[in-house]
Formats: structure tokens, sequence, C-alpha cells
């Protein structure tokens, strides 16, 4: 009978698989969720909207494909238990929904609705996410799904939560930095080159 250990399969910053995903939909959601709570005629960014919708459909369906189910031996995304990350993220979205509607439903109305603007104004900021996401399906079929390399697994995260860091500070931007001015900071080049960066990764993990 044979004794050969089975090599286990590392993932990305020796995390279980799903873990960087975790924490890019975690901080997307905070982000948006703040938006939402802050007093103040703030709008949500574009690049966060497409990354939110993006995120949200990709991090459930990898459930069982890409991420471990609660039932697997391996363990759930930033050792938490399963399912921890998809309850968290339908109670913060929901929760600060409710709190806002709450408080006053007209003004997340407004909210929403000015947010969709913004989107009419930014045409070619899904290109550039939805391009992102695109070309990182494409490298992992020529990478590989199974089996990629250590460094790149690691050189991609690391790339993509950086993109992150970059889109928070763009977002404090927009909530602190521009309503204390008179003149409008329009930054679409710089959110769409780190929300296509972070698209990519989903798509390179997908």
């Amino acid at each position: 009978m044979s004794t050969a250990a089975v090599s286990k399969k590392r993932h990305a910053l020796r995390l279980p698989a799903g873990s960087v995903r975790a924490i890019h939909v975690l901080g997307i959601v905070g982000l948006v969720c703040a938006i939402i709570l802050i007093p103040g005629k703030n709008t949500i960014p574009p690049y966060l909207i497409y990354l939110l919708f993006i995120m949200l459909g990709h991090y459930f369906a990898s459930h069982g494909v890409t991420i471990a189910t609660r039932d697997e031996v391996a363990p759930s995304p930033l050792f938490l238990p399963g399912g921890t990350v998809r309850v968290l993220i339908m109670l913060a979205l929901g929760g600060c929904i409710g709190c806002k509607m709450y408080d006053s439903a007209p003004a997340l109305y407004e909210q929403f609705e000015n947010s969709l603007k913004e989107l009419k104004d930014q045409p070619f900021l899904p290109l550039a996410i939805l391009g992102g996401f695109f070309l990182g399906v494409i490298v992992r079929s020529v990478v590989g799904r199974d089996n990629p390399s250590a460094a790149w697994q690691d050189i991609e995260a690391w790339f993509s939560l950086m993109a992150l860091i970059g889109l928070a500070i763009a977002a404090m931007i927009h909530l602190v930095i521009q309503p204390s001015t008179e003149v409008t900071l329009m930054i679409p080049t710089w959110d769409a080159c780190l929300g296509g960066v972070v698209a990519f990764y989903f798509g390179e993990r997908s």
C-alpha cells in the first residue's frame, strides 16, 4: 500500500483559497456602506458600483468551484467558519440600506439617482473594468487553473491589494476632500486603472 504524501495545494499568500478575494469584497462592500451611511449628498462612485456587482457575482458563484464549501476539509477564506464572509456581506449591505431608509428614505433614493447619473458621465469606465476582468480570464486560460506558480499567485495578489488601497484613497478623496473644495476633482483615469487591476484579479481567479 502506498504511503506517499499528497502535497497540499498552495494558494496566494499561503492563505486559504478565496481569502484575497474575500478581502477585496469586504473592502468594497465596506466603502459602499460607508458612503451610503455618511450624512450629506455623497454619491457612490461609478467604479465602486461596477466592482461591487462583479465581485458579488463572482464570489458567490465561486463557492464549490475555486473556493471550498463548508462541507469540505479545506479551510474557508481567511480561516473563518464556512459562510461567514457571505453572511457579513449580506448583513452589511442589508443593514446599511435598511438604516438609511429608516433615517431618510428620500435621501437614499436621491443618492441612488445621483449615483446612476454619474454612471452616464463615465461611459468608458465599464470598458476598463470589464476589460480587466476578461483579460484575467484569458491569462488564467494560458497560465492554467490547477497549478500556477507560487510567485505568480503572490505577485497577482499583492498588486490587486495595492490597487484596492488606491481605490480606498480615491473614495476618501471623493468623500472628504471634494466636499470641502469648490473645485470638482475628476479622477476617472485613476479609478479606471485601479478598478481594472482589481477586476483582472477576479477574472484570473475565475
